[in-house]
């Protein structure tokens, strides 16, 4: 995504930060010129009542992470993800002919707001072609950078979780033939449907854990799930996609697992990290740590 503070890498993989409520997820990965990418860290550090720049200073000091390439995640609630018509433009207009489309579909001032761009990645004859549009809000974009700046990260890249879920669905083999992700977050799942390592769908359904505890979580993820599947199937033109992960390995995931193999003709499995191809040690990754670990297999040439 946005990559206006890039800086030239001094060695290969990458870092990542995420920031939450109660404290930071880290992730590095390694990738060396032969051989797969490997995990060499993952780790959830809580702010246990220090501020989040004394904790990040940790983990910089104690990684030697000093200019080191890094990526980070913007939260849910400080960006939207849109997906609209392409306007009829020059390339270099482009995002201000989206800043005017989209003013309205916002909860905050445009003028307020950094876009990004990205195609979707397959286009119907007949009908216009659609883009992704990642609206940010520049005040929390400022934050990040300055937190991670502060800590002496070299910070390349500010990402959104849909892209960073779609970096981890396409180490799975059936990813080739499309497959739909259902992460569950600390208040938020987010359904993904990708193929070929490109992302076509993106859902985010507010679920707490106490819904997930009864009957309204599970059935209100399996009725997303769903219509995301045949939007997909019809909008797209696409073949079905027979294949739903959920994600992380926790024990809600486990009980949803069982919920929708019950209700669904998709062949439902828990993520496994022992199913991930190009990349060693996932089996190390909490799953407090699963959509940074996301952001940290980022490469150059994965199109957005």
């Amino acid at each position: 995504m946005w990559q206006r503070w890039r800086h030239k890498r001094e060695d290969a993989g990458l870092a990542a930060v995420g920031v939450h409520a109660s404290g930071l997820s880290f992730v590095q990965v390694a990738r060396p010129a032969k051989g797969q990418a490997r995990v060499e860290v993952a780790e959830f550090r809580a702010f246990a009542g220090a501020a989040p720049a004394q904790v990040l200073a940790g983990l910089v000091a104690e990684h030697d992470l000093k200019r080191r390439p890094c990526t980070t995640l913007l939260r849910e609630g400080a960006y939207r993800l849109l997906q609209t018509e392409a306007p009829d433009v020059k390339v270099e207009e482009l995002r201000a002919a989206l800043r005017w489309r989209i003013k309205d579909l916002i909860d905050f001032h445009v003028n307020d707001a950094t876009i990004d761009v990205f195609d979707v990645p397959i286009q119907v004859p007949g009908r216009a072609a659609l883009v992704y549009v990642v609206v940010g809000r520049n005040e929390e974009i400022r934050e990040r950078v300055d937190l991670l700046h502060g800590a002496g990260l070299a910070l390349e890249i500010i990402d959104i979780p849909e892209l960073a879920q779609r970096n981890l669905a396409r180490l799975l083999p059936e990813d080739q033939d499309g497959v739909a992700m259902l992460t569950l977050g600390e208040d938020i799942a987010c359904i993904t449907i990708t193929k070929g390592g490109a992302l076509y769908l993106s859902r985010s359904v507010p679920v707490t854990p106490a819904l997930l505890g009864d009957s309204q979580g599970p059935e209100r993820l399996l009725l997303e799930l769903q219509r995301s599947l045949d939007y997909f199937e019809s909008s797209f033109r696409q073949n079905p996609v027979m294949h739903v992960v959920v994600a992380p390995g926790s024990e809600e995931a486990r009980r949803l697992v069982a919920f929708l193999q019950a209700n669904l003709a998709q062949r439902v499995v828990l993520w496994d990290p022992q199913a991930c191809q190009e990349v060693t040690g996932a089996n190390i990754v909490p799953d407090s740590c699963f959509l940074t670990f996301g952001a940290a297999l980022r490469k150059d040439e994965v199109a957005l």
